[in-house]
């Protein structure tokens, strides 16, 4: 049997590298203090003589303890509801953290590098077997100093302050990979450079900088894009992104992201996560009241307060209601949640049960989540009367406004239609007003009249407009003209913003809301809310009478008694479109499913402390035992660890090779204990009985004497060659 280690795989970095390049990750990721602890532990082993004899059993227990690591660290991030781009590109930028053991493994192990197949248990096993059966056994080293440097160098590129959050590539973190990298090709050359060759290393690294950099940047894009598109939990009550004015095909995300469960009364169509007044280009914002209205007793952050509270878990708008009022709607919501996620709610909901948080918060447009969560996911009961007043606030000038480069477009698409025509109360010198006010004569559009331009509008989009998740256009200064008089042809956001600006240049108060359509329906009776139902729509202010509530001479508008209703005019076959789902569907289903329902259970009294109190008794048990194996290891000789293997078939490998110049190569499927009785004299037989006795019998050889074997057999080789020589 015969070890080949010919060669170690890479040489290793030079001094300081590791450490200098350490250092420029704490110092893009503002974490100098781990960064240096790691650097100093990197580059110790230069200044101490602390080297342990790990073996393959020892390397392969650091490789264990680095997994578990990582797996520890993505089972956590991945618990998560709220998961961001950002929150994988942190997961990533601490991989040579999580590496750590294997690598300080390799840096104060006695050989120089690490077993290939400390990486793979089969490998490992293979080589055990092939050893007992007298095999040839390939068994290379890795050093993996410059694959960590590279490890290093790309996760630097995700920290704070970096080119993904600025979104541009930035010059002190080229300058910095071009200098380690430029160190590193420069370094690794095994002849001293020239000046031609060391400029080509760093013109290299350089152009390997700015790769990086770029590759970083454009992957960063597309996990943030593939993460808010086709609907996600992630809606802010401040602003919320549409596809309005961009050209691509939007991709719907077929994940389970809420369950509603019906119980009494109308099933209803949409669920609301929130609402906006304010367009700017491709975002909707909400420019909410002043925070100091909102009594400091119920204040919980930014603009929300918070809902009444008569128990535990029971909150509820009028404490009043709670007696007298027969709900005519009630549902449960079950799905996983986080501080500050919106809630899907229904129209007009006035009170919730089975609340897994300290308390409720509304904003003033109706948005809803929950503060203080206490536990990650809910499932709580819902209840709505409409014949209550709502939540949201009544309009304000912002609800009226439009942007003023789309005028003409919305004007033409009127004229069309035949509704911008001074009649039955509507002018459209009052309507083109953009604030109200004295001079403006506030539009007072009756019920009926809203009516009408709902039809009006509807009949048009639904004969003349298609939808399509395939976005087209060429003016993106004016997006909702264009979509309205030439390519009629969008998703909902689309049909939900026109309707949006329509409705404010007739003179009606409207919003841009966001939710979910209510249309699939799960065999357990349950409705499925995923990111393919994530919808936009409108919500007008109907039968509203403006009123100057000034206080002194500035003059304050409100839109006072009407009610906010939805205006949802998307082509009704939407929710057809873009429902193709792969074939392991029904599988992610059933996972989000018990996701959520794992959650829940564990939320009971004793269980989650239960499990807690566990997981805490076991993870550390199983990082000491590791720790504890990887101590063993040290200044202990296995007589078939990959050290001593290596180390006696290293002595053999010599005269291997001076033997082989006598006799010719020792054929690959042949014993080196054969060869060797083979080809050398009767009395150095010796050599051939200790080398099989330490292989296979794993008898305690020691190097000393295999060396006497050698030096032997090559004096019996001679002699039997030159008769007489001694």
């Amino acid at each position: 049997m015969r070890e080949r280690k010919d060669k170690m795989m890479l040489s290793e970095p030079p001094r300081l590298l590791l450490g200098v390049t350490l250092l420029f990750w704490g110092g893009m990721h503002d974490r100098p203090m781990a960064a240096l602890i790691a650097a100093i532990l990197v580059e110790g082993r230069h200044w101490t003589k602390l080297r342990w004899d790990f073996g393959e059993k020892g390397f392969a227990r650091s490789w264990q303890l680095s997994a578990v690591i990582l797996i520890v660290s993505a089972i956590g991030l991945l618990s998560e509801d709220s998961l961001q781009a950002a929150d994988f590109l942190n997961l990533l930028s601490w991989l040579p953290f999580m590496m750590l053991p294997l690598m300080l493994a390799q840096q104060y192990a006695r050989t120089g590098g690490i077993p290939i197949v400390t990486f793979s248990f089969i490998a490992r096993r293979k080589l055990v077997a092939d050893r007992k059966a007298g095999r040839p056994v390939d068994n290379f080293a890795i050093q993996l100093g410059y694959p960590f440097i590279v490890l290093v160098v790309a996760t630097a590129g995700m920290g704070v302050g970096s080119l993904l959050l600025l979104g541009s590539v930035e010059l002190r973190y080229v300058v910095g990979v071009a200098f380690l990298l430029g160190w590193a090709l420069f370094k690794m050359r095994e002849k001293r450079a020239r000046p031609m060759a060391w400029s080509v290393a760093y013109l290299g690294s350089m152009v390997i900088a700015v790769a990086i950099s770029f590759s970083l940047l454009a992957m960063y894009r597309y996990w943030k894009s593939s993460l808010s598109q086709g609907g996600s939990q992630q809606v802010s009550a401040l602003e919320t992104q549409t596809a309005i004015g961009q050209v691509r095909e939007l991709q719907l995300n077929p994940k389970i992201l809420w369950q509603y469960f019906h119980e009494k009364g109308e099933v209803p169509e949409l669920l609301k996560l929130g609402a906006y007044n304010e367009p700017l280009g491709d975002m909707w914002q909400a420019r909410t009241r002043r925070v100091d209205r909102i009594p400091p007793e119920r204040e919980v952050g930014g603009d929300f307060e918070m809902f009444l509270s008569d128990g535990q878990d029971q909150f509820i708008y009028h404490k009043e209601d709670r007696d007298h009022v027969d709900y005519l709607v009630e549902g449960r919501l079950v799905g996983l949640v986080s501080e500050q996620t919106l809630i899907p709610h229904l129209q007009k909901t006035k009170r919730y049960e089975g609340v897994p948080a300290d308390i409720i918060g509304v904003n003033s447009f109706g948005a809803v989540q929950m503060v203080g969560v206490n536990q990650g996911a809910m499932n709580t009961r819902m209840l709505s009367d409409r014949r209550l007043k709502v939540i949201e606030l009544d309009p304000t000038n912002l609800d009226m406004t439009y942007p003023t480069k789309e005028e003409g477009g919305l004007s033409q698409f009127l004229q069309e239609i035949g509704l911008d025509s001074p009649r039955d109360g509507i002018h459209p010198e009052r309507s083109l007003s953009n604030m109200v006010s004295p001079e403006s004569h506030p539009p007072n559009v009756t019920v009926e009249k809203f009516r009408e331009i709902e039809a009006r509008i509807a009949l048009e989009f639904g004969r003349n407009f298609q939808y399509s998740l395939f976005l087209t256009g060429n003016n993106f200064n004016e997006p909702i003209s264009e979509f309205l008089n030439e390519t009629r042809k969008g998703h909902c956001e689309y049909f939900a913003g026109s309707t949006a600006m329509l409705l404010r240049r007739m003179g009606i108060p409207t919003r841009y809301a966001v939710g979910f359509a209510v249309q699939e329906q799960g065999d357990g009776g349950e409705w499925i809310l995923r990111g393919q139902h994530a919808h936009a729509w409108a919500q007008a202010y109907v039968g509203g009478i403006w009123v100057n509530e000034a206080k002194g001479s500035k003059d304050v508008w409100r839109c006072r008694g009407g009610e906010w209703v939805d205006v949802d005019l998307t082509p009704p076959d939407w929710l057809s479109r873009g429902t193709n789902r792969p074939w392991y569907q029904g599988l992610s289903d059933w996972f989000q499913k018990v996701r959520a329902d794992l959650v829940l259970w564990f939320a009971r009294p004793g269980v989650l402390e239960g499990f807690k109190i566990t997981m805490m008794i076991i993870v550390p048990l199983f990082v000491l035992y590791l720790v504890y194996q990887l101590i063993k290891t040290r200044g202990r000789e296995e007589s078939s660890s990959w050290d001593d293997a290596v180390g006696k078939a290293g002595l053999l490998k010599d005269f291997e090779r001076w033997l082989a110049r006598k006799v010719g190569p020792r054929p690959r499927s042949m014993p080196m204990g054969t060869w060797l009785r083979q080809h050398l004299p009767p009395d150095a037989a010796s050599l051939a009985d200790s080398y099989e006795a330490a292989t296979y019998r794993e008898d305690k050889v020691t190097t000393a004497e295999l060396k006497t074997h050698v030096r032997n057999a090559k004096l019996s080789w001679k002699a039997r060659k030159n008769p007489g020589t001694k």
